[in-house]
């Protein structure tokens, strides 16, 4: 069962999802793998410091984060990753490293890759090691209503 705050926003937002029950793994790549999902295709997401403020970041599995391309996107040289020491209490309802996509709900600013393609499917987190959501983008982006975009 997904976290329950994830939970309740797909219900309540009457979002067409499906849920993927896996082995539990523990890295986004291995999740897109036992998903039988592109890492294109599967959501990650990580946690940016920008200047002193937590920010997540949605990209691909299969993709890198680039500190210098952030500090031109944040434009500010103070942009650093972030242990999952530093900001797990911020998901207390998420299995260690789970975290979806939607940081509005756990009052984070989300930034979302433009990796992503409309017409297809997309697969992430739902806050439990051994569960991720599919839903299409389409219905995907309007949930997560980011902040801005990252290339």
């Amino acid at each position: 069962m997904a976290a329950v705050t994830v939970q309740h926003y797909l219900d309540d937002s009457h979002a067409h999802y499906v849920s993927i029950t896996h082995t539990p793994v523990y890295t986004a790549q291995e999740t897109a793998e036992v998903a039988q999902v592109s890492g294109y295709q599967y959501a990650k997401v990580v946690i940016v410091k920008v200047q002193n403020s937590l920010t997540m970041l949605v990209v691909p599995a299969c993709e890198r984060i680039d500190i210098r391309y952030l500090q031109k996107v944040f434009s500010t040289l103070t942009v650093s990753l972030v242990a999952e020491k530093e900001f797990n209490k911020c998901f207390p309802d998420c299995d260690r490293g789970a975290i979806p996509p939607f940081g509005h709900l756990y009052q984070m600013p989300v930034y979302l890759s433009r990796a992503f393609h409309l017409d297809r499917a997309i697969v992430f987190n739902s806050g439990q090691y051994n569960e991720a959501i599919q839903m299409p983008y389409k219905y995907f982006i309007g949930l997560v209503n980011p902040d801005g975009y990252i290339d």
